[in-house]
């Protein structure tokens, strides 16, 4: 799988795979279940996004290219 994320208000954008996604966005630095855990939205909708859907956060658009 591969995203393409845009930051909403920079216009900057990354293309990445499921193996070397952000790690704000994996949560794989992150304690389980902390405040700053976003392992739900990763796994539950990030990787089920079909390609063409997107998920906009506060701060970007994540949309699956592949």
């Amino acid at each position: 799988m591969k995203f393409e994320m845009t930051h909403l208000f920079l216009g900057t954008k990354e293309i990445f795979d499921e193996k070397h996604a952000p790690d704000w966005l994996t949560s794989k630095n992150t304690i389980r279940g902390s405040t700053m855990d976003c392992r739900w939205f990763w796994e539950e909708h990030i990787l089920n996004l079909k390609i063409g859907e997107s998920k906009e956060t506060d701060f970007q658009i994540i949309k699956r290219i592949n």
